[in-house]
């Protein structure tokens, strides 16, 4: 007699960032569905994140016979099904049980092309489906797939919070880290639920999404000699330097596609993303180019 162990999806979370999905200033939203699929098919999240389960939680999913699984876009966790009844899990999973996992920088450039507050780059992320009791009531769920939140800094825990959550991570996994991601079989509200009211898989599979938006820096140009500039041109003087050239507005970092920035009908180069400069008195971001 034979018999085939199958397993069913309990829950994703997928991970996307703006600044490999768009292409120069069309945003991944607006790309036609073949477009989309080709951006899709060159994105891997795990150029900028590392996300792993917790070393305490290894021992949970194979307790309970749970995979974890990673896919280019994101992550998912599969339980094994109940042969009987496949809407069942095969052991019982209970409301309160969680499962946690750390989110790793993997690139050092990570906070240079991500729109989030510097200030804020040594601080802990926390994303669940349910709130911390040391944090305010105001404090955001882990987004689902269909809302338009973003990953933003309103998800940084408070000092105390961070303590807590670190004490409980092992040296290894607070190298680099970025986040938590904390998701429990039952959320804050039922929106946000892993499991149905018995306990049993959900008909539709519960879907998270972290979206990151790109930054977008002012781009300054400097030249080794001086410069003359048109009121058609896309740069000014800065500062009465005709060396240095600054854009007239900020411009999206992107990893494909190109942002036409022209002077005197000559097209000048975007900026890499390895060098930026903060100008915290003046509330702006540099990118600079030298030319």
């Amino acid at each position: 007699m034979s018999f085939s162990v199958k397993y069913k999806e309990l829950f994703r979370v997928e991970i996307q960032h703006r600044y490999f999905l768009n292409k120069g200033k069309v945003e991944f939203d607006d790309m036609s569905e073949e477009n989309k699929a080709k951006q899709l098919k060159m994105y891997n999240f795990n150029r900028f994140f590392n996300i792993t389960p917790v070393t305490a939680d290894l021992q949970k999913l194979s307790g309970r016979k749970m995979v974890f699984s990673q896919f280019n876009s994101g992550f998912g966790i599969w339980a094994e099904e109940d042969a009987n009844n496949p809407q069942k899990p095969f052991i019982p999973i209970e409301d309160n049980f969680n499962l946690t996992f750390v989110i790793q920088l993997s690139d050092n450039n990570f906070l240079n092309y991500t729109n989030l507050e510097l200030e804020n780059a040594r601080k802990l992320h926390y994303f669940s489906n349910q709130r911390l009791s040391s944090e305010n009531p105001g404090f955001p769920l882990i987004p689902l797939k269909n809302s338009n939140e973003v990953a933003d800094d309103s998800f940084v825990l408070s000092a105390d919070s961070q303590v807590e959550e670190l004490q409980q991570l092992s040296a290894e996994q607070q190298k680099n880290l970025f986040g938590i991601i904390r998701i429990y079989m039952k959320g804050q509200n039922a929106s946000h639920d892993i499991t149905d009211a018995q306990g049993d898989f959900q008909a539709d599979i519960p879907v998270f999404k972290l979206e990151f938006l790109n930054r977008s820096t002012l781009w300054r140009y400097v030249f080794d000699t001086d410069q003359s500039v048109k009121p058609h041109d896309n740069v000014k003087v800065e500062n009465g330097d005709p060396r240095v050239l600054v854009t007239k507005s900020e411009q999206p970092l992107t990893q494909n596609g190109f942002i036409i920035v022209e002077l005197d009908g000559e097209e000048l180069p975007n900026p890499d993303v390895k060098l930026i400069k903060p100008d915290s008195a003046n509330n702006k971001i540099y990118s600079e180019i030298i030319m």
